[in-house]
């Protein structure tokens, strides 16, 4: 993410450490060239300078210059001459900057109790972070999976258990909902969730969002959408056993109706998803599987969508 960090110039040092911190996570931090001259100065010292720049180096132009082509703005509200969460006139005018280029606006720490322009901070719906750099940084699953046969998951299985550590033996129950987004509850031995993943069930990266509940709330979850007009579109059952192979999420399992499937998956920052995704390729070859093709799970997937009732119940005549 190509993220500008913004606040008052009295914090220049503290803007440079989360600058740098923000790169360690993945993501294109900038600061505008004019905060340079900031670094090492008394407060005195940096109010000059301030006032210099803006009269005579159109600093505020220089900012939206750089922001173009970016992604948000990263306020950082400390505290400054005694005022909490402080947002300056600069910062609350590059805050504006971001709302009309359509960027994100995160705040350090909650919005500043402020009469002057409290109400429009609120309007351009900042996301407030409470000092966690992490919730920036969007949670971007990437996954490859590949349809096995019987004596491929049993090799698997046993290559696994001999080089990998067991995480779990699990029966899960999914409910896909006929909504335009990919909504979903799952039940599975320990638990139960409500479930969002971004883009289509055979994307290679989706940001998900889970909100989890009480395994015996499962049912409740389902009456829940059903009272909101969405009704079940496809049920599945699956068993999986699920390992930790070299820092990635291995899945074998068995659907069914459906066959046998291995599942790679990694958690990355959004700016690394393309490297992890050829990572978990290669691993996939040292496993001697092929990748199967996006238009065979889909031409599965489309049968299954119509057919699962008799597939789940053995009626497949």
């Amino acid at each position: 993410m190509k993220i500008g960090i913004i606040g008052s110039m009295q914090l220049t040092e503290q803007m440079y450490e989360v600058c740098d911190e923000l790169k360690k996570l993945g993501h294109d931090a900038y600061l505008t060239n004019l905060t340079k001259p900031f670094i090492g100065k008394t407060d005195e010292e940096k109010e000059r300078i301030k006032i210099y720049q803006k009269n005579n180096l159109g600093a505020m132009k220089e900012f939206w210059n750089l922001m173009q082509g970016g992604d948000a703005v990263l306020v950082l509200n400390l505290e400054k001459n005694g005022q909490p969460n402080y947002i300056g006139g600069n910062t609350f005018l590059e805050m504006g900057f971001a709302y009309v280029l359509n960027q994100k606006i995160f705040l350090y720490n909650p919005i500043p109790e402020i009469d002057l322009y409290k109400t429009e901070i609120e309007a351009m719906k900042p996301i407030i972070i409470d000092g966690d750099l992490s919730k920036i940084n969007p949670k971007i699953e990437v996954e490859i999976q590949s349809f096995i046969s019987e004596e491929q998951h049993k090799r698997l299985l046993a290559f696994f258990n001999q080089n990998a550590e067991f995480v779990k033996d699990d029966f899960q129950e999914t409910y896909y909902f006929d909504t335009n987004s990919n909504l979903r509850i799952q039940r599975n031995n320990e638990n139960a969730k409500l479930w969002h993943k971004s883009g289509n069930v055979h994307d290679e990266f989706m940001e998900e969002i889970e909100v989890p509940v009480k395994r015996e709330d499962f049912e409740k979850l389902e009456k829940f959408l059903n009272k909101l007009g969405h009704n079940v579109k496809i049920k599945w059952l699956r068993n999986r056993k699920q390992f930790n192979w070299q820092g990635i999420k291995v899945c074998l399992d068995f659907t069914k109706g459906y066959g046998y499937i291995i599942e790679l998956e990694k958690i990355s920052p959004e700016l690394e998803k393309e490297k992890v995704l050829e990572v978990l390729k290669q691993k996939l070859n040292e496993l001697n599987i092929y990748l199967t093709p996006r238009e065979e799970f889909e031409k599965q997937y489309n049968y299954y969508k119509e057919n699962w009732r008799n597939l789940i119940n053995g009626n497949t005549s």
